[in-house]
């Protein structure tokens, strides 16, 4: 076929995307083609080089959505494209989106570890019909989300931006997120493969410490279901895995994730992170041999910018190692419709429309886990004064990958409180920084806590607007930030103003509603047994304050589960729900700090707040479950009754975990395999039923491959028990 019938092959969109990609790149040069595998950066700045004259002559690939209004810069980049290059090949813009798209104008939902704790992955889908069309609107076909690292170790300032530490939650949340945006002609990009999410000593980058059993048995879930839902796109991580930095692994990236995931899409570098495979990492020598390294590997395509796929890259680099990478992402481009139309549409959606403005408050009233409560919540609304005090009462917490603008229409909880009960009923004071005295701040805290009937305690992180290596914020004494990415923590006791603080408001003898609002679990037994009511809110979106008043005062009744375990303290670290049967000792005899014991002597191995634990204003009760075994087929369909025994109405989550007892590589002590949100009036009963199969009694057998298990299993769920043999 020639060059002229292959261009008009290409051009018809009758024709399947791999197929006119192949077209496209029979006709490409070779500075053409290594044009597709390199960034060009931020929209913004290329809008601008543009009109002072800068020519382009192979066109943009790939720009990068920052957090400036976007829109007319995209269509001029594309526009650019199509009339200034001789293939017409539209850019890919990518923007960040992991909680709602990070560009001004666009609806901020609830921080992603928050989204775990609400267990709702029909929300989650929903929420990425909101981001999928926002983007759409703007020109925006790419997103670099979601997050499926497992959050297992708490010290790590990313933590926010994981659904939690638990596999299948995050294999459920990854499939409605793929689904959702793709809808949209707008391409999702899973990260960070492979076990990001596990850093040496929770330090941001650092090296992960797993097994190929332990990457097959937990980490791999998320992963192989986005890949099988369809994910257009995978990042990998800044890390490395046994001594493996992952942007340079020809086995992690090629052999396993094309071989045996058969993923089709296209990899996306981690920003910057090639570079880093020279004076972090030092496998490589210089640029162009990481340059080399990665595109060997695997890594179709180096972003922000190109600077490691140089033209010693592209001279050195087998021509069919190019084309592979290039056939990829051109198949995205025609998958996404790009070729017929790359330009922003003003009349897909409305940004922050009626629609997901109503849904972020959903999302918000889903998120918050009540963890202690002796009575006291809900408030009663015929208070006289509430004392609401700490570090961020004046300033709205919306979690890392957040655009500047979105600020100016968040509505925190003061506002809220302001604009139900009247000023001169809520008496504010922040007290302190999140680390730092301010001065006189604990005079006029004490005033205001002396003069109320109850104190809102708001403690714990400041969290980064934006991410990225280099990208966070600068950190000041008065503002300094604990949380988000590469703001890593030692310890998870929080900063001793903030529990100076709760000691003075402890010692005013008022009623401590205690608000942890975090983008990490803390290790707060102590507060929390001295307060009369605690609150994990995480980071509730642009309609956080208006959620967190409704469930403060029982106007909503809170449902969240937490979807990472609160350790005692950092010495409790792994903490996490799914260990193996023989990690908490053998002794069995945990210590107090009067009684010593085993295991830990002056302490149980066992988490402050489990995986799953979370408190209500009614009360559920699990009748005894039924249920049936198909063990030929290992099909189990497991059945219950659930009433709403308390005077309000309320949605619990029912969690259910497997465990097997006898395996031959040592079992789990148990495993989520299901869950579902139940909403039941006072009084009312519903019955339950869940269908296990194959894949939740399997485990990663001797030849690491998966075989279902066999002999007895116990399922739980509530606080039922009940056993069976498969």
């Amino acid at each position: 076929m020639n060059t002229i019938e292959n261009m008009k092959k290409y051009m018809d969109p009758e024709l399947p995307a791999r197929e006119r990609a192949a077209a496209l790149l029979s006709v490409m040069t070779l500075d053409e083609k290594f044009n597709e595998v390199s960034s060009t950066g931020m929209i913004v700045d290329i809008a601008r080089r543009i009109d002072e004259g800068e020519e382009f002559p192979l066109g943009i690939n790939l720009a990068i959505a920052d957090v400036k209004p976007c829109k007319e810069a995209i269509r001029k980049i594309q526009e650019y494209n199509q009339t200034k290059t001789r293939l017409k090949i539209p850019a890919l813009i990518v923007a960040e989106s992991l909680h709602g798209l990070m560009t001004p104008g666009a609806t901020v939902f609830p921080q992603s570890i928050g989204l775990g704790c609400a267990f709702d992955d029909e929300l989650i889908e929903e929420m990425a019909n909101v981001i999928g069309r926002e983007a759409y609107s703007c020109g925006i076909r790419q997103v670099l989300a979601p997050d499926l690292d497992l959050a297992r170790e708490p010290r790590w300032g990313r933590v926010e931006e994981t659904y939690g530490e638990d596999p299948y939650l995050t294999s459920r949340y990854a499939r409605a997120y793929v689904r959702g945006v793709q809808s949209h002609k707008v391409a999702t990009t899973i990260k960070h493969f492979l076990a990001h999410g596990s850093p040496e000593s929770g330090i941001n980058l650092a090296p992960v410490h797993v097994g190929e059993r332990e990457i097959r048995e937990l980490m791999l879930e998320p992963f192989a279901a986005a890949i099988e839902e369809g994910t257009f796109s995978l990042m990998p991580p800044y890390s490395e895995i046994d001594g493996e930095a992952l942007h340079a692994s020809e086995y992690y990236l090629t052999k396993f994730l094309r071989g045996e995931l058969k993923f089709e899409g296209y990899v996306i570098s981690d920003f910057g992170a090639i570079e880093l495979l020279t004076y972090f990492q030092n496998v490589a020598e210089t640029n162009s041999e990481a340059g080399y390294m990665a595109l060997r590997a695997g890594v179709d395509l180096e972003a922000p910018m190109q600077t490691c796929y140089d033209e010693t890259v592209k001279i050195r680099i087998p021509e069919n190692v190019l084309d592979e990478s290039v056939l990829r992402i051109l198949t995205v481009k025609f998958a996404l419709g790009l070729f017929e139309n790359p330009y922003p549409d003003d009349d897909y959606t409305v940004m922050r429309s009626e629609e997901s403005l109503h849904l972020t408050k959903k999302a918000a009233l889903e998120v918050p886990v009540l963890l202690e409560n002796d009575g006291t919540l809900p408030l009663s609304k015929d208070f006289g004064k509430i004392a609401l005090v700490g570090p961020c009462v004046d300033e709205v917490q919306l979690g890392d990958y957040t655009a500047f603008g979105s600020y100016e229409y968040a509505i925190g909880l003061r506002d809220v409180l302001y604009d139900r009960f009247g000023e001169e009923r809520i008496l504010v004071e922040k007290g302190a920084s999140v680390a730092f005295p301010v001065e006189g701040g604990f005079e006029r805290a004490k005033a205001a806590m002396d003069a109320s009937d109850a104190v809102i305690l708001v403690l714990g992180d400041n969290s980064t607007s934006f991410g990225g290596i280099g990208w966070g914020e600068d950190s000041g004494k008065e503002s300094v930030i604990t949380c988000g990415e590469g703001f890593d923590v030692s310890s998870l006791s929080l900063p001793p103003v903030q529990l100076a603080l709760f000691d003075l408001a402890y010692d005013s003898g008022k009623p401590i509603v205690l608000i942890l609002q975090s983008g990490r679990p803390y290790a707060i037994g102590d507060i929390a047994k001295r307060s009369n009511a605690v609150l994990a809110s995480w980071y509730l979106g642009e309609k956080g304050g208006e959620a967190l008043c409704d469930i403060l005062f029982g106007d909503a009744c809170p449902s969240g589960k937490l979807a990472i375990s609160f350790p005692q303290s950092e010495g409790h670290i792994p903490c996490y729900y799914n260990y193996k049967v023989s990690a908490h000792g053998v002794y069995k005899v945990p210590g107090t700090p009067d009684s010593p014991g085993r295991d830990y002597v002056f302490s149980s191995p066992e988490p402050l707040y489990p995986f799953g634990y979370g408190l209500s204003y009614t009360t559920f009760a699990y009748g005894e479950p039924d249920v049936s075994v198909d063990a030929d087929n290992a099909v189990v369909t497991l059945s219950f009754d659930l009433t709403n025994t308390g005077s309000v109405k309320g949605c619990e989550t029912a969690l259910v975990f497997v465990k097997q007892h006898i395996c031959p590589i040592t079992p789990f002590i148990k495993r989520l395999r299901a869950f579902r949100r139940i909403e039941l009036a006072p009084g009312e009963c519903k019955r339950v039923s869940f269908t296990l199969t194959g894949d939740d009694f399997s485990f990663v057998n001797h030849d690491m491959q998966k075989e279902i298990g066999r002999g007895r299993f116990s399922i739980f769920v509530g606080d039922k028990t009940v056993e069976f043999f498969l």
